[in-house]
């Protein structure tokens, strides 16, 4: 569970990474080409409907990356409320309740999740 959890958000640091190298390092990108930087027959201009609001992230690269992003955060979500659903069906009601040290833990987590999602996300973004 911890290792899916750090891979899923260093999948999404690794996307941002390459969202913001896109979009302020657009000429020193590593795959600077039309479809990753959106330019020519890719740029939003050039698009159809479906290209622009339904398969947008499959429509240029930063799109793409967004998309990645996104999925995988909301994996990790669903992953975590399927482990508390699980623990849910399994345990009583009283053994079940948050209390504060389940708050705080619940805090730090998510405060180092921020700190390696960043860590991972500034190694990217200098590379690319």
């Amino acid at each position: 569970m911890i290792k899916l959890s750090l891979i899923l958000v260093g999948v999404s640091a690794i996307a941002k990474g390459f969202t913001d190298a896109i979009r302020f390092k657009g000429s020193n990108f590593i795959f600077a080409n039309d479809w990753w930087l959106e330019h020519g027959e890719y740029s939003w201009d050039s698009r159809t409907f479906w290209e622009k609001y339904i398969f947008s992230f499959v429509s240029g690269g930063w799109h793409c990356a967004d998309f990645i992003r996104i999925v995988s955060m909301l994996l990790l979500v669903a992953l975590l409320l399927t482990e508390i659903q699980k623990k849910r069906i399994w345990q009583s009601y009283e053994e079940n309740r948050v209390d504060n040290n389940t708050w705080l833990m619940i805090t730090g987590l998510t405060v180092l999740g921020y700190i390696y999602h960043g860590i991972v996300f500034e190694i990217v973004y200098s590379i690319l």
